[in-house]
């Protein structure tokens, strides 16, 4: 019992250092990169936000069904409310 929660805890810690890390990656992209606030600019960047988001779905929904090797979570569908989009990942 000792042993799981340490486990959990330990896990806990990872996940948190990772979301750091990450927030800390793009805050970098960010202030390297060169800024276009244009409306074209604008609504490339918001559609490439949808779809990483899904992909980061895709990895995270993965990470949790890593227990069963059989198992392979290559798509995720947005709802009608976020344009109903269906994306597959391809290895």
């Amino acid at each position: 019992m000792y042993g799981a929660r340490r486990t959990t805890l330990i896990d806990r810690i990872a996940r948190l250092t990772e979301g750091i890390a990450r927030t800390g990656r793009l805050f970098a992209r960010l202030a390297a990169a060169r800024t276009d606030w244009s409306p074209t600019g604008l609504y490339a960047a918001a559609a490439t936000a949808r779809f990483m988001a899904a992909h980061e779905l895709i990895d995270r929904a993965e990470a949790q069904v890593d227990d069963d090797p059989d198992t392979d979570l290559v798509q995720v569908r947005t709802p009608l409310w976020f344009g109903s989009t269906t994306l597959h990942e391809e290895n």
